[in-house]
């Protein structure tokens, strides 16, 4: 009598358990199954969608540096004020427009435009580069240098970052560090006359 009673509690056990854990099976566990697929193939697809965004930045990326390349500067900065819209957490799209505003000599553009870059990217020297030439090209020598020096924090192998901050140095007086940094320079380039004549710059500077 005892044995049957046991089997009985036994076997209500065992249909709680069943009733209470039939999510891992059976219909319920279709459904969850069914949700994991679901979520997965959103997942995917939200991939896909990345991807081909970024793809689609490249592609409008590079027709913006051909626009320029052709003179067309007009319709590439159309193009890149365009992307700006589209995709304006994208850091390469402020960096692009900021080299833009540079090479039209547009400085204080170029400085708000590449603040913006790096404020969205602080890890990428090339923009930290970028900014300090906008700076530099408007006199800000001070700021000019800082970003150099942030820029060859990331990478001191670069010939030009230090040249741009020795410049940046000269243009503060400080002769001395000038002359370190194109020293810099001219270990990993040699041969740049660019460089040499930086440093013949400073030399007639520090011998007077």
């Amino acid at each position: 009598m005892i044995q049957v009673i046991l089997v009985l509690i036994l076997a209500a056990i065992i249909f709680i358990l069943f009733r209470k854990f039939k999510i891992v099976f059976g219909e319920e566990g279709e459904e969850v199954k069914t949700v994991l697929t679901s979520k997965i193939h959103s997942d995917a697809q939200k991939r896909e969608e990345r991807i081909k965004k970024k793809l689609e930045l490249n592609k409008a990326l590079e027709k913006a540096r051909a626009l320029k390349r052709r003179g067309q500067r007009d319709k590439a900065e159309k193009l890149l004020l365009k992307l700006l819209k589209l995709f304006s957490q994208k850091a390469e799209i402020f960096y692009e427009l900021g080299l833009f505003y540079l090479e039209e000599k547009r400085y204080k553009n170029a400085i708000s435009v590449l603040n913006l870059a790096v404020a969205k990217d602080s890890e990428n020297g090339f923009f930290h580069h970028a900014l300090g030439l906008a700076y530099l090209k408007n006199k800000e020598y001070r700021k000019a240098a800082e970003c150099f020096d942030k820029a060859l924090h990331f990478n001191n192998t670069i010939a030009y970052r230090w040249a741009d901050l020795a410049l940046a140095l000269l243009g503060l007086e400080k002769y001395k560090e000038a002359k370190e940094a194109i020293l810099k320079a001219l270990e990993i380039e040699p041969h740049n006359v660019r460089y040499r004549a930086i440093f013949d710059s400073i030399a007639r500077k520090t011998s007077k």
